[in-house]
């Protein structure tokens, strides 16, 4: 039974949906299935009939957020025909909000959860390999020399500019643009 609400979304997506707002707000481990019924307006006990446990829901909520912070920087990006101009676009999305962004938080919280819940940080690295497969193969499709090792710098190098970002908030990515873009030079023809 997966009931639909007047707002259009079913039930489940709203718990998933109150899941992955409450991470950012309350922590990991705050993230409670009393805090989450009462955020998604449900009873207790439907979240673990469409969901199941609440580690699950957790993990649900956090990895379905965390590709969708990573697609929307990719999304518009590979749509350029210049590498470099890919990489600037990408790059430079990581700076349009806050540095404490809920959808900056979630992965943060998401990513240190990882390393106490295997199954966790097993669907974030499946994810995160898809990420840079999906760079690689778009990089070599435009003429970049090295593909491999420029999709895996920059899915590096976007994690560690949104670390550095969170500590530092005016951090500018412009030496960090000029290094990756160096990276995506096309092979002469």
């Amino acid at each position: 039974m997966n009931t639909t609400s007047p707002s259009g979304a079913t039930t489940r997506e709203k718990i998933i949906e109150a899941a992955a707002s409450l991470i950012p707000e309350v922590g990991w481990g705050g993230v409670t299935s009393r805090r989450v019924a009462e955020r998604a307006g449900v009873n207790t006990g439907v979240i673990h009939y469409h969901v199941g446990s609440i580690g699950e829901l957790r993990r649900i909520a956090a990895v379905g957020r965390i590709r969708m912070f990573f697609l929307d920087r990719l999304g518009d990006a590979l749509t350029q025909e210049d590498p470099s101009s890919a990489v600037e676009m990408i790059l430079r999305s990581l700076c349009s909000g806050d540095s404490h962004d809920p959808e900056l938080l979630l992965l943060y919280e998401s990513l240190v959860a990882a390393n106490r819940d295997d199954q966790l940080r097993t669907e974030i690295a499946a994810s995160l390999s898809q990420f840079r497969q999906r760079l690689h193969d778009w990089f070599a499709e435009h003429g970049v020399a090295r593909p491999l090792p420029a999709a895996v710098t920059l899915i590096a190098a976007m994690d560690g500019f949104l670390l550095q970002r969170t500590l530092d908030p005016d951090l500018d990515p412009a030496p960090l643009i000029d290094g990756i873009t160096a990276l995506v030079t096309r092979q002469p023809v």
